[in-house]
């Protein structure tokens, strides 16, 4: 059994309880696991929201016999829910008087008739619920609920988050623990007095139909108002200085009279343009300190696998670039920045996924056919392959069967059309058999029932892609906690995702512009200079040299395997791959290690394993 998050990790988390007396005893069992928590109180006195939180986070409002609180980063203030929340009278109503407010963060209401709770649309901010012995509890961490309530692991869940590069929509959202369920982002969890957990529908994304000049307009409202919520006018904000989307809130930011640290981090690959264009963007931003962390400063991918400090609650590989995330951390709180604005999210909202052609098609056939055949081309997609992946009907559900068919194929990476439901999922060749036929056993299970995030394929991968992105933006925020800086990530924030989503596929569907929604919505935020770049640095060689670098800690992992202890890798074949790696081995190898790294740290983390290190 997992411990709960203390309070020395700065890590935040909330336990969300009924007011029941019987709700009392899982509160002295929290106190028990995790010290002598906070608490928000029903109106009958007895615990409501138990955990850990920084000041400022937990916001609360009594309205007579109801409460209505926000736990995260925003600005709301107690007369703020009062004046937004006086018509509400259930606890769904309440929830949803705050909708439309900036920032991220859950919201939560009490009622005599019952409670509940919802996180962000991106996904960022979850919620997992657990019912067992009439008692339903509800978190933001699933590692906490397993704490309380005993979970153990499940080695299903586990093999699932072998596959590369993630697993198809719904099992990628499924916790690791047994018992646990994870409420969707665009729903929201009502636990009733009387009645069993239940989950509501609370949000449909927007059509897509405002004109790009519209919806550039509100992509700039939503980021600016993104931007405000983090720290105080007068507080040091850090904010990436890199690539487009870091760049607009580092103009934002310094807009607002702010005073910004820009941080760059040079790449060891001689082609990356982003130290160039973020002393260009330092310059014509203007009120900016730019620190510049040199390549031997910054540390490499794979670096510190072997350190347990962050309590993460499921496998990510966001550990592989943990060692480089919190050097640019540390130098922000170098500067006395608490709050650090990065561009995470800005790829999966604005760029265009190329089944989007397949949303333009039904619209505007020629331009659809025109961005097809330019993405033929420049991919270099077979012409009958890209026939048949646009004539294919196939439903969400059958697509998902067909899965199992891909698992065990040869080959570095898909490089057929990417205009299906998802990309196809791999297994590493150092998968077991028997974990290979119990992935093959849940994908034919779930197959029949499996839904899309949306009717449209399009829609569906640019969703599913943002909560696969919101994941790990997520856990890099966690670990960024522990050295004092609270890690915003705006794109994610449920106003910008609702404008980035709202624009007309015809106007950032072309594969020649370069996320031209953003472009138009910094046209009076950045210098036409900065607006006319269209390249992204690319982080291969930097893991590749990482990965090297590190292959005595890679080997060590895969001597010692947890998972091979569990029969869901080879041991020996891991180890043999590292030796002797293809052009598909470091591919195939970030979501082994998320998982092995992770069970790692639940080890040291499990109480009669000895006490976390820090």
């Amino acid at each position: 059994m997992a411990q709960v998050p203390d309070l020395a990790s700065r890590v935040s988390w909330f336990v969300m309880v009924p007011d029941t007396d019987a709700a009392r005893s899982a509160v002295r069992l929290l106190e028990r696991l995790g010290g002598v928590p906070q608490t928000i109180t029903h109106a009958s006195g007895r615990p409501w929201l138990v955990g850990r939180w920084e000041a400022g986070e937990a916001v609360t409002a009594e309205l007579g016999p109801n409460r209505l609180a926000v736990l995260g980063e925003h600005r709301l203030s107690t007369e703020d829910l009062l004046r937004l929340a006086g018509g509400a009278t259930d606890s769904e109503d309440l929830c949803a008087s705050l909708r439309d407010q900036p920032g991220s963060f859950h919201v939560l209401a009490s009622t005599p008739g019952g409670v509940a709770v919802h996180g962000s649309l991106s996904g960022y901010r979850r919620v997992y619920y657990h019912c067992a012995g009439g008692l339903a509890l509800a978190s933001d961490r699933a590692d906490v609920l397993a704490a309380l309530t005993g979970a153990d692991l499940d080695d299903e869940a586990l093999a699932l988050r072998l596959l590369t590069p993630f697993s198809p929509w719904p099992l990628m959202w499924q916790p690791v623990w047994r018992g646990i369920l994870a409420v969707r982002p665009d729903e929201r969890l009502v636990l009733d007095r009387t009645a069993a957990p239940r989950t509501r529908q609370r949000w449909q994304p927007p059509e897509p139909s405002l004109d790009l000049e519209t919806a550039a307009a509100r992509l700039r409202q939503a980021l600016a108002a993104a931007v405000t919520v983090r720290g105080g006018l007068h507080d040091v904000v850090a904010s990436d200085l890199s690539g487009m989307d870091s760049t607009s809130l580092c103009a934002l930011a310094a807009g607002q009279g702010r005073h910004v640290i820009g941080l760059t981090c040079v790449s060891p690959d001689p082609l990356d343009d982003d130290l160039p264009w973020a002393q260009l963007a330092a310059r014509e931003i203007g009120k900016v300190t730019h620190e510049v962390i040199a390549d031997d400063a910054y540390p490499l991918p794979y670096t510190d696998l072997h350190e347990p400090a962050d309590r993460f609650d499921e496998p990510t590989a966001a550990v592989i670039y943990r060692a480089g995330f919190l050097a640019a951390s540390r130098r922000a709180a170098d500067h006395g920045a608490l709050v650090r604005l990065t561009g995470f999210g800005g790829d999966e909202l604005l760029t265009a996924d190329p089944a989007l052609q397949l949303t333009l098609l039904r619209t505007q056939p020629r331009l659809a056919l025109r961005h097809l055949r330019t993405l033929r081309s420049a991919y270099r997609w077979g012409r009958g392959a890209t026939l048949r992946a646009v004539l294919d009907r196939r439903s969400y559900g059958r697509w998902f069967g067909s899965l199992v068919h891909t698992l065990a194929a040869e080959g570095t990476g898909f490089n057929g059309p990417l205009l299906s439901w998802g990309p196809p999922v791999r297994l590493a060749s150092w998968t077991t058999p028997d974990a290979h036929a119990t992935v093959r056993r849940i994908l034919r299970d779930h197959a029949a029932a499996a839904t899309p995030l949306q009717d449209d394929r399009g829609l569906h991968g640019r969703l599913a892609g943002l909560y696969a992105g919101a994941s790990a933006g997520r856990h890099l925020a966690q670990a960024s906690r522990r050295v004092g800086v609270t890690t915003a990530l705006p794109y994610f924030d449920d106003q910008v995702v609702e404008a980035g989503l709202s624009v007309r596929t015809a106007d950032v569907a072309s594969p020649r512009q370069y996320k031209p929604l953003i472009v138009r919505a910094m046209r009076d935020v950045l210098p036409e200079s900065l607006r006319q770049r269209s390249t992204k640095a690319d982080t291969s060689i930097s893991a590749l040299r990482g990965a090297e670098r590190h292959r005595s800690t890679l080997l060590d992992l895969a001597q010692g395997s947890r998972l091979a202890e569990r029969g869901l890798i080879d041991g020996p074949a891991l180890r043999a791959a590292l030796e002797h790696p293809d052009d598909r081995t470091f591919y195939d190898l970030d979501q082994t290690l998320a998982a092995e790294t992770w069970l790692r740290a639940h080890e040291e983390t499990t109480p009669g394993n000895g006490e976390h290190s820090r």
